[in-house]
């Protein structure tokens, strides 16, 4: 290679790097423009696109503020997550200024009523109370921590069920771990027992519900006892 194809290699490698500093030179210089808040599920939001803000940009006055080069994605997003209503969250910058985050909400699956409230969540962990957003989940009485795992099997067994889903608002420990449900619909209670059989106890439920529905007798059924495995037994208002 001659001295002078030599130069004009050294010289083109100046100018692409220079244009590279300049870009990143601009970009690094760049406010940002605007934050974009999205949730995976919008229907009922237990921290506020607001709050999410806050966490994002913590102590600063004005998002508009904030150079790009000073904004950290992955410590705004272990800031989100840190949060106790937050299970996950992307962070990410384009090269116009916008920032987008997607969060992802922890949800919850029922309600213990303990002498300090809290929820049961998806992940079977413990999740606070929302000042925001009140969760339409079944309350949960005489819980311990020993029935965890059992309430955990249950309730997932319940909300995987079309029929049980929306009619379950109740669940009553007592001091065996054996459980009671009230339901919505109905004046009556279903004393379940042991958390153990569910499959088998649901069809019995559904087959007796079904038959005092078409003998229009359910109105006069006070409690329907189904911790016998081959029968149903009620008892009368």
């Amino acid at each position: 290679m001659s001295i002078k194809s030599v130069i004009k290699y050294g010289l083109c490698m100046v100018l692409i790097f220079s244009a590279y500093a300049f870009a990143g030179h601009r970009f690094e210089k760049r406010t940002i423009k605007d934050v974009t808040i999205s949730f995976t599920d919008s229907k009922a939001l237990f921290i506020s696109e607001k709050n999410v803000n806050k966490l994002l940009i913590q102590n600063i006055d004005s998002v508009e503020s904030i150079a790009l080069e000073n904004l950290d994605l992955n410590e705004g997003e272990l800031r989100l997550i840190d949060n106790a209503m937050i299970r996950g969250a992307e962070v990410s910058v384009s090269l116009e200024g916008e920032v987008n985050v997607l969060v992802e909400q922890r949800m919850p699956i029922a309600r213990l009523m303990l002498s300090s409230q809290v929820y049961l969540d998806a992940d079977n962990k413990i999740m606070p109370l929302s000042p925001e957003h009140t969760a339409f989940v079944p309350l949960v009485y005489g819980y311990k921590e020993i029935f965890n795992e059992k309430l955990f099997k249950l309730i997932n067994f319940i909300n995987e069920d079309p029929f049980l889903k929306p009619a379950i608002t109740q669940i009553s420990f007592d001091k065996k771990g054996e459980v009671t449900m009230q339901i919505r619909a109905h004046d009556h209670d279903i004393l379940l027992g042991k958390i153990e059989d569910l499959q088998h106890k649901a069809m019995n439920y559904k087959a007796f519900i079904a038959k005092m529905e078409k003998d229009n007798r359910l109105n006069q059924v006070k409690t329907i006892d189904l911790r016998y495995k081959n029968q149903v037994v009620s008892i009368k208002k």
